[in-house]
């Protein structure tokens, strides 16, 4: 066995992906997105490890009219639950989501632009390989690969991707956990096609970004807490 060989045995191994997931859990609680960066290394040299075999993560060659579309229902699927129905109800409860951090882009346009496509690669391609691709699946194929490993996987990963938007406050954490679930189900029953959610999760970014660039951002919120909520 070859040196790579053995690296890639060891960064594949259970005991290292638990131990890298409580990792950036840990550091999230504390740093926030430290975490996540510390992720990318971690995935980007398994991926090296395991000599670019990217399927490994579920990333490979699909129909891309197909796969777009599915991004764009699932988009709307998120948008409708989480938007209109979930994120109203949470912030009622524990205030508005802190979007302070993300101040840079009202009204600017090149700001947007940049950030759009920093998003782009950071969060819609970075953070669906790191949080589904690694640590969902990962943690899948450890717990027995089976629905309910499924299941457990998807809400530990789903966990630890909120605490790393710990600097949105708690109604920050609350949704962006709940958005992760929902990611996490798209790449159960999509598990040859990391594509989809990182597509789905690039166009509802886009949608939300746009809106804080318009200074819109309540505009959701505002309308379902005053007729949908409005007996809270």
């Amino acid at each position: 066995m070859s040196a790579r060989e053995k690296i890639a045995s060891l960064m594949t191994s259970p005991f290292t992906i638990i131990s890298v997931i409580s990792l950036i859990f840990t550091i999230s609680i504390f740093t926030g997105n430290i975490g996540t960066l510390l992720g990318f290394v971690v995935v980007i040299f398994t991926l090296w490890a395991i000599k670019w075999d990217w399927s490994y993560f579920g990333i490979q060659r699909n129909p891309f009219l197909q796969t777009l579309l599915k991004a764009l229902l699932y988009t709307l699927l998120i948008i409708l639950v989480n938007d209109v129905l979930f994120q109203p109800a949470i912030e009622l409860f524990f205030g508005e989501t802190d979007l302070t951090a993300l101040d840079g882009i009202r009204g600017n346009l090149l700001n947007y632009l940049v950030f759009i496509l920093i998003m782009w690669v950071v969060a819609a391609f970075g953070e669906e390989f790191l949080y589904r691709g690694y640590m969902c699946k990962g943690l899948a194929r450890i717990f027995g690969n089976t629905r309910l490993a499924w299941s457990a996987a998807i809400i530990i990963s789903s966990s630890v991707f909120g605490f790393a938007h710990l600097y949105q406050g708690m109604s920050g954490v609350i949704t962006t956990a709940f958005v992760a679930i929902i990611f996490g189900v798209i790449f159960y029953r999509n598990q040859k096609n990391l594509w989809i959610g990182i597509l789905t999760h690039g166009i509802y970014d886009v949608f939300g970004i746009t809106l804080i660039f318009l200074e819109k951002e309540l505009i959701i919120t505002n309308w379902a807490q005053e007729h949908i909520f409005f007996f809270i």
